[in-house]
C-alpha cells in the first residue's frame, strides 16, 4: 500500500494561524506582503537618512554660528581700555553679531547675538533699537535661560526711553517666569522705582517681598536697611499728620469763638443801650423837677 505525503498550502496555514508562534506570524506576514515590506523599509531608511543629514547640517550651522559669536563676544567683552580701541572693538562686535543673526537665524547663537546686540545699542543710547532687539528674542521664543534677563534689559531700555509704564510691565513679566534667576534684582529695581516716584508704601512692600521670598539673595542686606529707613520716615510722617490734625481743628474754634462772642455783644449792645436810654430819659427829665438847686447847695454848707 502506498502512502502519499500531503502538502499543506497557504490556506491551511492561514486557517491554523492560531497555532503559530509570534515570530512565525511575523515571518508569514513578511512572506505574504514581501513587496510592501521592502518598500516600507526603503522609505524608513530614506527618512532616517534625510533626518540625519538635517541634524548634521544644523549641527554644522550651530558650530559655525558659535565660532562667529565667540569672536564677537571676545571683541565685546574686551572693549574696556582706551576710548579709540574700545570704540573699534564695539563696532567689530556689533558687526559680527549682525552677521550671526543674518547668516544663522534660528540658532542658539543667533538668540544670544540678539541679546548682546541689544546691550550694545543700549550702551550707545539707541534705546529704540535695543527694544527691538529684545522684542525679537521674545517673539521668537529665544534662549530659555535668557528670557528673564531679556525682560529685565527690556524694562531698563523702556525706562531710559521715558516709558515708565512699559518698563514696569517688563519687570513684572520677570516675576511671573518660573525659575528666573534674576527675580530678586527685578524686585529691588521695582522698589527703587516706587521710592523715586515718592511712593514709600509701595517701595516698602517690594523690599519686604525681597526679604521674605529671596532670603539667599545678596540684596537682602540692602533691602533691610531700606525697610528700616522707610518705616522711620512713615512713622514720622504719620506723627506729623497726627499733630497737625488737632491744630487744624482748634484753629477754626479759636477763630469762631470771638466771632460768636462779638455777635451777641454787637446784637445786645444797642438793645441794652437803648433800654436804659429810654428808662433814664424820663428820670433825668423828672429829676430837675423834684430836686431843687438850693438843696444841693445846702448840703455842702452843712458839711
Amino acid at each position: 500500500m502506498r502512502y502519499r505525503i500531503r502538502h499543506i498550502g497557504r490556506r491551511g496555514v492561514t486557517e491554523n494561524i492560531q497555532f503559530l508562534s509570534r515570530s512565525e506570524r511575523v515571518w508569514l506576514f513578511a512572506e505574504r506582503y514581501r513587496g510592501a515590506v521592502i518598500v516600507g523599509i526603503l522609505v524608513a531608511v530614506l527618512v532616517a537618512a534625510v533626518a540625519g543629514a538635517m541634524l548634521w547640517f544644523q549641527h554644522q550651522r550651530e558650530q559655525e554660528a558659535a565660532k562667529l559669536e565667540d569672536q564677537a563676544s571676545q571683541a565685546y567683552f574686551d572693549r574696556f581700555g582706551d576710548d579709540d580701541i574700545a570704540k573699534e572693538k564695539l563696532e567689530t562686535a556689533e558687526r559680527l553679531y549682525r552677521q550671526v543673526i543674518e547668516e544663522f537665524p534660528g540658532t542658539t547663537s543667533a538668540s544670544l547675538a540678539w541679546y548682546l546686540l541689544g546691550n550694545i545699542l543700549a550702551d550707545q543710547q539707541d534705546y529704540a533699537g535695543a527694544i527691538d532687539a529684545y522684542q525679537n528674542i521674545i517673539e521668537q521664543g529665544g534662549h530659555a535661560m535668557l528670557t528673564g534677563l531679556v525682560y529685565q534689559r527690556l524694562g531698563a531700555a523702556h525706562l531710559a526711553n521715558d516709558e515708565r509704564e512699559k518698563g514696569i510691565r517688563a519687570y513684572e513679566q520677570v516675576l511671573q517666569l518660573q525659575g528666573a534667576l534674576n527675580q530678586d534684582q527685578v524686585t529691588f529695581e521695582l522698589a527703587k522705582l516706587e521710592e523715586h516716584a515718592n511712593h514709600p508704601a509701595q517701595a516698602l512692600a517690594h523690599y519686604n517681598k525681597l526679604i521674605e521670598s529671596y532670603q539667599n539673595s545678596p540684596l537682602v542686606g540692602e533691602a533691610t536697611l531700606q525697610v528700616n529707613r522707610l518705616e522711620s520716615l512713615l512713622e514720622e510722617s504719620e506723627g506729623d499728620a497726627r499733630e497737625g490734625e488737632p491744630e487744624q481743628e482748634q484753629a477754626p474754634e479759636q477763630e469762631q469763638t470771638p466771632e460768636q462772642e462779638q455777635t451777641p455783644e454787637q446784637e445786645q449792645t444797642p438793645e441794652q443801650e437803648q433800654a436804659p436810654e429810654q428808662e433814664q430819659a424820663p428820670e433825668q427829665e423828672q429829676a430837675p423837677e423834684q430836686e431843687q438847686t438850693p438843696e444841693q447847695e445846702q448840703t455842702p454848707k452843712q458839711e
